[in-house]
């Protein structure tokens, strides 16, 4: 006796809709990955490569952070600037010595 085998509507879905479902989805996101990637490329330039202009300070006795970011001759906030001092010196205290050597960044 030969039984043949017969999917149901629901069946005939699982089989082959899901699949189908599954591969449109990942279609669909390979595009959206690919369309950001195009969109977001580095844009190369021949100009130089941009960096940070600073001019040599001595520390004096009794000076502070903010004493030597309010020397500086800028628009910027003193705390933005007191941030600027302390992470092109590699500061990791607040604390200066009398004759220490900061870099302070100036505008071009």
């Amino acid at each position: 006796m030969h039984t043949t085998m017969r999917l149901t509507r629901r069946g005939r879905l699982l089989l082959f809709g899901m699949p189908a479902f599954a591969l449109l989805t990942a279609l669909v996101v390979g595009m959206f990955f690919l369309a950001g990637a195009l969109v977001n490329q580095a844009q190369a330039s021949s100009s130089e490569a941009p960096g940070v202009s600073a001019e040599e300070v001595q520390v004096g006795a009794g000076d502070t952070l903010w004493d030597v970011a309010s020397q500086v001759d800028s628009d910027q906030d003193i705390r933005e600037l007191i941030g600027q001092i302390a992470e092109l010196n590699g500061l990791e205290s607040s604390e200066l010595q009398p004759g220490q050597t900061l870099y302070v960044p100036v505008e071009d």
